[in-house]
């Protein structure tokens, strides 16, 4: 994840034999963190193999390497892919199948990885798992001039407020149904009062402004 982040929370949080137990979202535990078993690791299933890219975790650049020459997009996709070309060699695992995982920003690695390591060293992924994607950073970056993460966030938005009871009683009575509402409302009229921006009158800005409050 990150960029930045090392395999750390993949390991310890999600996929390894133990994980720290940290409590839940609402109810996290004070540290130190005790390790307990992990019931949904995937050991028993597979090879694990978590990567640190470089400058992050234990995994750092090379004597007299300048660390900065990882730090670009397609730089990071080329040191981790030839890495994994190196492991598979080394343990003679290329006819062994290969999944790739990703969170956050992983996802965005994994998904350059598998176009590089095929290109480039003619390995063949058997399948990709993304959390917590974005392959799209426009999605996500609310910005001047970019209108498209107010139209995709608000339904999440809207699912928040649903969870913490903040909506009005007709939108609280029925989740499924205010979703519904609020994707439609998102993709049509905000979208179209976003497009408009200098150009929308005041009674429609009034109109939108009115059901975005809800």
């Amino acid at each position: 994840g990150g960029p930045g982040s090392s395999s750390v929370w993949m390991h310890l949080g999600m996929l390894g034999p133990r994980r720290v137990l940290s409590g839940d979202v609402d109810s996290l535990l004070p540290p130190p963190h005790r390790l307990a078993d992990n019931e949904f690791s995937l050991l028993d299933k597979s090879d694990l193999v978590f990567i640190d890219p470089v400058s992050t975790g234990f995994s750092r650049p090379g004597p007299d390497e300048d660390p900065k020459q990882f730090h670009t997009v397609e730089a990071d996709v080329e040191s981790v892919g030839d890495f994994i070309r190196l492991f598979v060699s080394r343990y003679d695992r290329w006819l062994s199948p290969k999944f790739l995982i990703g969170e956050s920003y992983g996802t965005t690695r994994a998904a350059g990885l598998a176009g590089y390591l095929q290109d480039r060293h003619g390995l063949y992924l058997n399948g990709l798992m993304l959390i917590s994607s974005i392959l799209n950073f426009q999605t996500a970056r609310f910005t001047v001039g970019n209108d498209l993460p107010y139209v995709l966030f608000l339904p999440t938005f809207t699912a928040t407020a649903w969870y913490h009871d903040k909506l009005p009683p007709d939108l609280q009575a029925d989740r499924r149904r205010a979703l519904s509402e609020v994707e439609s409302f998102a993709a049509t009229e905000y979208t179209l009062a976003l497009m408009r921006g200098a150009k929308l009158s005041q009674e429609a800005r009034a109109a939108t402004v009115e059901k975005l409050a809800r």
